[in-house]
């Protein structure tokens, strides 16, 4: 009775131990800095197919800016960022999933800093990562 409770419960915790997704990996140019977007497949899988010939983007500029906006408010620090630029991006290897890319900025001790943010066609937010000066 003990092998098959053990047995069962050993099932149990490795299905949840294998449920783990990891992220897809999005590396992107911006302004000549590389910048890395790391995008869980089910949050793809979520999003609205677009093909640009069908007509307006499921999300709009002013959406995705409004959702950049919306997640910024829950994190402290951010007083001063304004729109830098915002692009439409296909999702590598991905034909009808596309992006936003917002790039936000900001100065502090009198030098600009940047932030980097997707938008998702379903409107979530990820931050993104600028690839640190020492590994260029």
């Amino acid at each position: 009775m003990f092998r098959v409770l053990l047995t069962g419960l050993l099932l149990l915790l490795s299905s949840s131990v294998f449920a783990f997704e990891f992220p897809i990996e999005m590396i992107e140019g911006v302004d000549g800095e590389k910048v890395i977007v790391y995008v869980n497949k089910s949050d793809i899988d979520k999003d609205v197919r677009w093909t640009p010939s069908d007509g307006e983007p499921p999300v709009s500029i002013m959406d995705a800016l409004a959702a950049v906006k919306a997640f910024l408010k829950n994190m402290p620090g951010n007083a001063g960022l304004t729109l830098e630029e915002i692009q439409l991006r296909r999702i590598p290897h991905h034909n009808n999933d596309w992006h936003y890319m917002v790039v936000m900025q900001a100065v502090s001790d009198g030098k600009p800093v940047t932030q980097y943010y997707a938008v998702l066609m379903s409107g979530k937010v990820i931050k993104a990562i600028r690839e640190p000066e020492s590994f260029k």
